[in-house]
């Protein structure tokens, strides 16, 4: 079996699990499939100079989440990587605030609203 997102079947799925480097876990439930969703925030560096440099991509944060109603409303939980904490809030997946994400894409993510 797959732990890629784009590969894991959503259908009858209730829960949702995102375990921390630090041992701390964040859960989600819901009452039923196509309502959880998953991504990464980060970027790519790209270094110049004397020392070389070269291309390095990083991730700022690990965001799992769970849409409550039919406006998009959420509710998420996100491992953030420079901080080193697990953290809660709630947001709204067609205009995420949180770090400026913006709409998340409903198909790519396999979200059902």
């Amino acid at each position: 079996k797959s732990s890629r997102w784009e590969e894991v079947p959503k259908k009858g799925m209730i829960g949702l699990r995102l375990l921390c480097p630090n041992g701390m876990a964040g859960e989600l439930e819901a009452p039923e499939g196509h309502r959880f969703f998953q991504l990464k925030i980060g970027g790519v560096g790209v270094g110049v100079g004397a020392g070389g440099g070269g291309v390095h991509r990083f991730c700022d944060a690990h965001i799992i989440g769970v849409v409550m109603d039919i406006k998009g409303n959420c509710f998420c939980r996100a491992w953030e990587t420079k901080e080193k904490k697990l953290i809660e809030f709630r947001d709204n997946i067609h205009n995420m605030k949180y770090r400026n994400i913006g709409s998340l894409s409903l198909e790519v993510q396999g979200l059902k609203v």
